[in-house]
């Protein structure tokens, strides 16, 4: 039913608009009505060009007026405006004398009614099969018909979205005859204005137009013989970048501000890795927001996108590399290569400005808060250990040797005097006594040596241990000293590897950055 009613509503559009002048009742009429029915009954040409010499071609003038830019969609590569078009051409079968229609120059006709340019955008992408308003077309009394009808086209558009949001953007519109060529309708400019007409134009918040022209060609397609021709409306948009600025610049660069601050953190901090993994996911969110306003079958990706992987990858390999440094600054261990060292520990750290890595024994003894002896691992109380022991042994050498020696002179004095009184036999029983006296205190000098033989000898046993035990201790310490030093010889390895990683970063945000904004 509503296909009938269709078909019967055109019918009688088509009828009314048609339909032939009553001229019984042309006396009660005005003058325009007059002359509008007199044409529109004498109008034979509707389907036809309005030419009486068919040699002769249709000068049709063409121009476009723009008024807004409604919208970009990169994602689809549409470019929405709203137009005004100009037509102009001359119809011979619409003229009169003005002097018979009380001087009435200009009157205004239907388009349906009279014949039509048949000018289409050739580059539409639009659903619709009519783009233009219906208006009047303003017919002037020397066959001039001038129509301007209000137009929202739908145009595709290559984008460029390399520079986004700070990107230019290239839009041609291109118009001409559909069936007619060049030696039917010659396609001109009207009144030589060879661009867009912009006096009406309503100022976008989004974009600014930087340049527009138009040209006219000539162009002979593969289907036909013909020469046909086309005028190409070319117009040049920069983005406003300044929504974009808040909405994609100032948190990538806080986040890169971040990324730059995960470096000069310590590896032993566990907040390292958190920050890291969260700044990749924040960069991951602001990726997916570009993602929606993209096309995603595009030839180029944007150099924000580009700036965004790239600020993930270095996230990525930081993270990996975080986990190498904390690793090295917690389980270095095992001798340095001089390779590593030299590189590391003799040209980068020196070129950072880096101060050595050590322990606080190490930095008290530097900064003489340690005596020599103890920063030394107390190596001199092995030499005052030794000059003990050789002093007790000098000590009991002496006396023994003192001991033997009175011992001696006392045994040749009692052979002197058992000598010289040896013929007298009243001393014999006194002499008697006195060589036992002598042999008792010789066995007591003797028990005595002995006793002091003894406790020397015990008292360097106890120094021996006493040294053993030092020189296990000093061992000791010296390996925990060299193990300590190459424990903080990889940490330093860590700490200029992070350094390194930081000045990297830093490098190619700035190379990106200089390459990403406008310059």
């Amino acid at each position: 039913m509503l296909f009938l009613f269709l078909i019967f509503f055109s019918t009688f559009v088509n009828f009314s608009f048609e339909q032939k002048c009553n001229r019984e009742r042309i006396l009660t009429w005005n003058a325009e009505q007059r002359l509008i029915c007199d044409l529109l009954d004498n109008y034979q040409v509707k389907w036809g060009r309005p030419v009486r010499n068919m040699s002769e071609d249709v000068e049709v003038r063409f121009g476009l007026q723009l008024i807004h830019i409604s919208d970009l969609d990169e994602k689809n590569q549409v470019l929405i405006t709203n137009q005004w078009q100009i037509y102009e051409w001359d119809d011979e079968a619409l003229t009169w004398d003005p002097e018979d229609y009380d001087n009435l120059i200009d009157i205004r006709l239907p388009i349906k009614r009279i014949w039509q340019p048949d000018v289409t955008l050739y580059n539409y992408a639009d659903t619709r099969l009519e783009e233009k308003r219906e208006v009047l077309a303003t017919v002037y009394y020397n066959g001039t018909v001038f129509w301007k009808p209000m137009s929202i086209f739908k145009s595709t558009c290559q984008i460029d979205i390399r520079r986004f949001p700070y990107d230019r953007q290239n839009c041609t519109m291109k118009f001409g005859s559909w069936t007619y060529d060049s030696s039917k309708v010659n396609l001109q400019f009207y009144r030589n204005i060879n661009r867009f007409d912009l006096r009406s134009y309503v100022l976008s918040n989004e974009w600014e137009i930087t340049y527009n022209n138009a040209s006219r060609n000539e162009e002979k397609y593969d289907c036909c013989p013909e020469i046909y021709v086309d005028l190409k409306f070319n117009i040049t948009l920069e983005r406003r970048g300044g929504f974009y600025n808040y909405i994609l610049i100032l948190p990538c660069v806080l986040l890169s501000c971040l990324t730059c601050i995960l470096f000069w953190l310590p590896p032993e901090s566990p907040s390292k890795l958190v920050l890291g993994m969260n700044i990749f996911t924040s960069f991951f969110v602001l990726l997916l927001l570009l993602y929606k306003n993209m096309p995603s079958n595009a030839e180029h990706i944007p150099r924000i996108g580009a700036y965004y992987c790239l600020n993930m990858g270095m996230i990525a390999t930081s993270t990996f590399l975080c986990t190498i440094v904390v690793h090295i600054y917690f389980r270095g261990n095992g001798p340095m290569p001089p390779m590593l060292r030299r590189i590391f520990l003799e040209w980068l750290a020196p070129l950072f400005l880096m101060v050595p890595h050590t322990n606080v024994y190490q930095q008290h003894a530097v900064n003489g808060l340690v005596s020599p002896i103890k920063a030394t691992c107390d190596g001199d109380k092995f030499e005052k250990f030794e000059l003990l022991k050789e002093r007790f042994k000098s000590a009991g050498d002496k006396r023994t040797v003192t001991t033997t020696n009175n011992d001696s002179l006392e045994t040749l004095e009692m052979m002197n005097d058992h000598n010289s009184h040896h013929p007298h036999s009243h001393h014999h029983h006194h002499h008697h006594h006195h060589q036992l006296n002598q042999e008792n205190s010789i066995a007591q000098q003797i028990q005595q040596q002995i006793s002091a033989s003894i406790t020397f000898m015990t008292v360097e046993s106890d120094l021996k241990e006493i040294r053993d035990f030092l020189r296990t201790t000093r061992k000791r310490m010296e390996d925990k000293e060299a193990k300590a030093k190459t424990v903080n010889d990889w940490k330093q390895v860590a700490l200029v590897l992070d350094r390194t990683f930081f000045f990297i970063y830093l490098t190619a945000i700035i190379v990106c950055l200089i390459v990403m904004f406008p310059r």
